[in-house]
């Protein structure tokens, strides 16, 4: 007992030691050499006092740890001042908040906005050494609980998990020496995207075609054409790829037209923007060193001072999805790797949108949100996948109609999808409903006269497999009772005023025989086994 109080003894003085708790009068100092997490544990050792009157000297101030190891003669040293100071031993949620900011500043990342108001998109700790920087930037960090998911490799847990993988070497040797941080996301001009929409609008077949009332004609108004951003491009069709978005405008001699429809994402988030501004935190933190969060931060108001008014907006276009207009088989995307996620149409949907549709093509969103009033998104990679950067957008909806092509295979990736979602908030909508030879999609339906609106509000939640409502059971009720002589099962040869009631014993039926003691029931089923047995019918 006395040895065991010693070492436990021996181990209090060492992280005492470690944690450098000095008194200066009535104040106290907390060095950091331990997590933010381990500080608020050390500060709760402090008397109330002590902690009201918490200051920082000039001699001796908090100094955070090098997160690459460097000799003390070599490495950057971050101060904070008072008010974050104290912000972090009492708030977890400041401690948090300086946490992320402080780490991925010193890791050189410029963290991009995610489909969520509180995800920032990073680098992902586990997957993304040896990957180029457009595809680095895979994990979902959550600012509000520090919690984070790549969709690339599935790694996910919480925030010190995050901060111990990127300690690792294989991270660390991916992050630049240099003070600068990585450049910014892929940007597409403004005058590209308003080239793109004149052309779609100068193409008069192809612009017919899409708003024109004639027959086979969509019928889409040219307003909601604009409000989606849809655009028509020129695409050679030799080229494997797009590397220049002004030749997909301009065209060539041997380009064929495409339909362009622009990736929407948010454009930056609070967390991104702020910290009650960037030039604030710049400019006080290169009085005290010239280190890695000065750069970046002064970097970052450098961008937002010289963006155009038209960028100011919430939202950002990421990406171009490139379709040709009579070849269904060619698609291409610009840029090619999806460097920060988006959805066509997530710029239609409020803050306050509580409904969405999920549809299978663009122009079967468009032609939905037209006539139906809901915001109306479309799956990004082919019909019937939902990866998961999508999943994660679609969260703060609480109805998501599950709009996808009504046919056999749209039925089955709807009810996927929808399980994946949530059942309780899903929605699967027929575009055929019980018309065998209906539409298939809402952009035909639309075209051929259909009010979508109606089609909207037949959506049914998705059943379960194993239960049946009356219904479905209906029918086929139905049609045993009005056609008896189509359902008939195996007859007995003896019994023929058996066969005139009962039609023969069905196969899945369980025919049960009930009656008083001696009226004949062992000697009527000992007759219909014989009987069957003759048949070749197998009989117990």
């Amino acid at each position: 007992m006395f040895g065991t109080a010693m070492l436990r003894a021996a181990a209090v003085r060492r992280g005492l030691a470690r944690a450098s708790i000095h008194r200066h009068g009535a104040q106290r100092l907390i060095t950091t050499q331990h997590k933010p997490a381990q500080r608020r544990q050390l500060a709760t050792l402090m008397p109330a006092e002590a902690q009201d009157n918490t200051k920082l000297n000039d001699t001796d101030p908090w100094t955070k740890p090098d997160p690459f190891g460097h000799t003390a003669s070599t490495r950057t040293t971050h101060t904070c001042s008072k008010s974050a100071a104290e912000d972090i031993v009492q708030s977890d949620d400041g401690a948090l908040e300086h946490s992320i900011r402080d780490f991925l500043g010193s890791t050189r990342q410029r963290p991009r906005a995610g489909l969520k108001a509180d995800e920032l998109v990073v680098k992902c700790p586990v997957c993304s050494p040896g990957k180029p920087r457009r595809l680095a930037y895979s994990a979902h960090l959550s600012t509000q609980t520090g919690a984070f998911v790549c969709t690339n490799c599935f790694e996910q847990g919480s925030w010190d998990k995050y901060q111990e993988l990127a300690m690792r070497r294989n991270f660390q040797n991916t992050i630049p020496r240099t003070r600068a941080t990585d450049p910014p996301p892929f940007e597409f001009a403004e005058t590209t995207l308003v080239q793109l929409r004149t052309n779609l609008v100068a193409h008069e077949e192809i612009y017919a075609a899409l708003t024109g009332h004639e027959k086979g004609q969509l019928r889409l108004r040219p307003e909601i054409l604009a409000q989606y951003g849809v655009g028509l491009g020129f695409l050679d069709t030799g080229v494997p790829e797009i590397s220049d978005v002004q030749a997909l405008v301009e065209g060539s001699d041997h380009a064929v037209p495409c339909l362009v429809f622009p990736r929407t994402a948010f454009r930056t988030n609070s967390f991104i923007e702020g910290t009650s501004s960037l030039a604030d935190i710049a400019n006080s933190t290169a009085q005290q060193n010239k280190g890695v969060i000065s750069s970046m931060l002064s970097e970052m108001q450098a961008d937002s001072n010289s963006v155009s008014d038209s960028a100011q907006a919430e939202f950002r276009t990421v990406q171009l999805k490139v379709v040709g207009w009579n070849t269904a088989e060619l698609e291409m995307y610009v840029p090619v790797d999806e460097a920060q996620p988006g959805l066509f149409g997530f710029h239609i949907a409020g803050p306050d949108s509580s409904d969405v549709i999920l549809t299978s093509h663009e122009l079967d969103a468009v032609a939905a949100y037209q006539e139906t009033g809901v915001a109306a998104v479309s799956l990004p990679r082919g019909p019937y996948q939902l990866p998961l950067d999508a999943m994660r957008a679609l969260e703060r909806f609480e109805r998501v109609y599950v709009w996808l092509d009504d046919d056999h295979q749209g039925e089955e990736a709807a009810k996927l999808i929808a399980r994946k979602l949530g059942v309780d908030r899903c929605q699967i909508v027929r575009t055929r409903g019980n018309i065998p030879h209906g539409p298939r999609s809402a952009s035909i339906a639309l075209a051929r006269g259909y009010n979508l609106s109606d089609i909207l509000e037949q959506a049914q939640p998705v059943q379960h497999d194993k239960v049946l409502d009356f219904s479905a059971l209906r029918e086929a009720v139905k049609f045993e009772v009005t056609n008896p002589d189509l359902i008939r099962g195996v007859e007995s040869k003896e019994l023929p005023g058996w066969n005139a009631i009962y039609k023969g014993l069905r196969p899945g039926e369980l025919t049960i025989l009930s009656g008083p003691t001696g009226c004949g029931k062992t000697t009527v089923i000992s007759q219909m086994s014989l009987d069957f047995c003759k048949s070749g019918v197998s009989t117990l």
